[in-house]
């Protein structure tokens, strides 16, 4: 285990937890303390860059990869491996389809997300209390020159036809009150995938931590993967083994398993 030169973690419920809407301290310096021993840290998340960022992620941790947008890219500090964005004719459709419409969309690139809200948009405020995200920034500040990795549109089921058959685009309704549209299916794995072949690593040298569903491909990519005690059951079964909960310090406690920690 001495030989692992890399870690990934996954975010919600792994490093943050939404019991209290933070990081657990214990996870943050440990982590710190991993990197300040030459160990590279990674994260792999279905969030946004800008989300990481605005809750303050790459304040309190150093990270030398980001795998996000559930996939969607990956990038390290110093270049983009890759980046699946949309075409632009396809971007305009569908931000011109919900104007039409009169529906509230995000557009999300690389580092950025914009909001174009209809004012007293209800889809708006039933989403953002449901999910915990950073409020992103307005639309007016968006010039075109960045690419478009996604577009939430806030539209009920019944208007699902409006995009599902927009071409050049993948539609995925993952919410009620609103969907995702992408070039292609994003795959979470493909961000670690792309980061693993671009540092060299080997499957020896690399461990991760995650508690759902979705971390199982990872947890198969890497020798120890470490599944969170709050995790998923099956999660839990593809898992090298399985570390306490969020709240009971178990990015530590798994880190120390591993050897990595005193």
């Amino acid at each position: 285990m001495k030989d692992i030169k890399a870690v990934f973690f996954d975010f919600d419920w792994t490093l943050f937890n939404h019991k209290v809407r933070d990081f657990v301290d214990s996870a943050v310096s440990s982590i710190r303390e991993i990197h300040g021993k030459g160990i590279k840290t990674f994260v792999n998340s279905a969030r946004s860059y800008y989300a990481l960022e605005k809750l303050g992620t790459f304040e309190k941790m150093p990270f030398d990869g980001f795998a996000v947008n559930n996939g969607g890219a990956a990038f390290t500090r110093e270049k983009v491996i890759y980046a699946k964005y949309m075409a632009e004719d396809t971007v305009e459709k569908i931000i011109a389809t919900a104007r039409e419409n009169g529906f509230s969309y995000l557009v999300c690139t690389l580092r950025h997300t914009y909001i174009s809200r209809v004012e007293g948009d209800a889809n708006v405020a039933d989403f953002y209390s449901v999910y915990y995200e950073p409020h992103p920034l307005d639309i007016s500040e968006y010039d075109g020159t960045e690419g478009v990795l996604a577009i939430q549109v806030f539209v009920d089921s019944g208007k699902d036809h409006l995009f599902d058959s927009i071409k050049g685009s993948v539609f995925n309704r993952f919410f009620e009150k609103a969907i995702e549209l992408t070039s292609s299916r994003f795959k979470k794995d493909d961000g670690i995938k792309a980061l693993i072949s671009d540092y060299g690593f080997g499957k020896s040298e690399l461990a991760a931590f995650g508690d759902d569903i979705n971390d199982i491909d990872m947890f198969d990519l890497v020798e120890y993967g470490i599944c969170m005690g709050n995790g998923k059951k099956e999660a839990m079964q593809h898992a090298r083994f399985v570390t306490t909960n969020i709240d009971d310090d178990g990015i530590k406690n798994g880190l120390r398993k591993l050897g990595l920690l005193d």
